[in-house]
């Protein structure tokens, strides 16, 4: 299986991430330079909470999900209804007890505005479960166009409705964009409904075999865990933050972070492919083919992510005075030590998804339980220290030694080399080469 065999679904690919990117520079020129800071310290607060509870609950339930179903096509529906059950029941049943616990969250976080927000969390969730599940069945069946649009009716309806709120003075506070969130969810939802109707629709959601859920749970076990710590490691160093500090300096930390995130629509673009790419190979027993698709989804990962970080690096002191008009130029320094696990980050994210995609849960969950161990360690003795600082330190320590730890892992079963990855500038350069060849000699035939 080579990269341009899937070109097509790659130029997709790019696309839906490009989404994420052109929504966060809309969430920071209409959002964070309108909202106050306790007030957008208090949305970061809420949203670390959910996307902890949906990227969890998606790791655990619908990435198995994904894997058994590009395995065994013949029993897609099964896996689908299995998926879709147990994830279902798991992502409302927390977001009920979260709101339960609300009002203690809020005194923790010294953030009644969090309180409020969180009595809203159960149907936020409820609105974003066919959203979220119709995206990992489009990446069943690779329809990366598909998720595309599914995408778009999200992000472009949240920041359409942000815009027409603030010009109807609508627009004031975290609750108000928790409610275009909670609008932009349903959409996105109805369209993922609409793209996927057939397989929704047959889907046996009382019949599925007990041997499918066992199955499931069996490969979660490590998954969970995985899962688990890896969410942690993501998104809870904004309500560590909070938990030291006040919403302002979460609402400072965050807007490095909005920035920052960027990586992570890069990261799941990457799932988006790999997971079942790998995951078939490796199935094959293909390994010779699964370390050369490996060994080229490195080398362009890191031909991607090494200049761009680079240059991020040295010009965020003008890109934050620009995008946050001079309100958040503390946070430049915050993000410039976070970019520096872009330099590592392909390891990561190839390596994270390479390891999903071939069964070997339980080498990831080690991986990255020494990683996590080292981030809460570092965080512990950083951030009272060091403030937002010391928690982007603490990031880019553990996104380090996670990327080399899940390299190493990967070594075990593949034969792979940075000579390899560094083979593949060669055939990259050769490819050119020919490329321009073929193109000159088309050229003079023409003539």
């Amino acid at each position: 299986m080579k990269l341009s065999d899937n070109l097509d679904k790659g130029i997709w690919t790019v696309a839906d991430k490009t989404l994420l990117l052109l929504y966060g520079f809309g969430v920071i020129v209409l959002v964070v330079n309108v909202l106050p800071r306790p007030e957008w310290g208090a949305f970061s607060l809420f949203q670390s909470i959910f996307l902890i509870l949906c990227v969890l609950s998606d790791s655990i339930f619908l990435q198995p999900m994904v894997k058994f179903a590009t395995e065994h096509e013949a029993e897609v529906p099964h896996v689908l209804a299995g998926g879709f059950n147990l994830y279902t029941v798991a992502i409302v049943a927390s977001g009920f007890i979260i709101a339960a616990v609300a009002s203690s969250l809020a005194s923790i976080f010294t953030s009644p505005e969090l309180g409020a927000m969180l009595a809203f969390l159960p149907l936020l969730v409820a609105l974003s479960v066919f959203r979220n599940v119709g995206i990992r069945y489009l990446q069943i069946e690779l329809q990366i166009n598909a998720i595309f649009w599914v995408d778009l009716a999200f992000f472009g309806s949240i920041l359409i409705l942000t815009v027409l709120a603030s010009a109807l003075g609508m627009f004031h506070t975290a609750m108000d964009f928790l409610y275009l969130n909670m609008i932009g969810a349903a959409l996105s939802s109805i369209v993922a409904l609409f793209l996927c109707s057939k397989a929704f629709f047959s889907m046996p959601l009382l019949s599925v075999p007990r041997h499918e859920y066992r199955r499931m749970l069996v490969f979660a076990k490590y998954q969970a865990g995985t899962s688990a710590l890896l969410t942690l490691q993501q998104w809870s160093d904004v309500l560590i933050v909070g938990f030291f500090y006040t919403p302002s300096e979460v609402a400072v930390y965050n807007a490095a972070k909005t920035i920052y995130r960027f990586l992570d629509a890069v990261r799941e673009g990457a799932t988006l492919l790999v997971v079942p790419m790998t995951s078939k190979l490796y199935t094959q027993r293909d390994f010779d083919g699964l370390s050369t698709l490996i060994e080229q989804l490195l080398f362009s990962a890191f031909v991607l992510l090494v200049p761009i970080s680079f240059a991020l690096a040295i010009g965020a002191p003008v890109l934050f005075r620009v995008l946050y008009q001079g309100q958040y130029d503390a946070g430049a320094v915050v993000f410039q030590i976070m970019i520096l696990s872009g330099f590592t980050l392909p390891l990561a994210l190839v390596g994270t998804n390479a390891l999903i995609g071939m069964g070997k849960a339980k080498d990831l969950f080690l991986a990255t339980l020494g990683a996590v161990a080292t981030f809460f360690i570092a965080s512990y003795f950083l951030v009272p220290r060091m403030a937002s600082r010391g928690e982007a330190l603490a990031v880019f320590i553990s996104m380090t030694l996670l990327a080399f730890l899940q390299f190493f892992a990967m070594r075990k079963e593949l034969n792979l080399s940075a000579r390899g990855i560094m083979s593949r500038a060669q055939d990259a350069r050769r490819f050119v080469s020919e490329r321009g060849k073929s193109d000159k000699h088309s050229s003079s035939n023409k003539e």
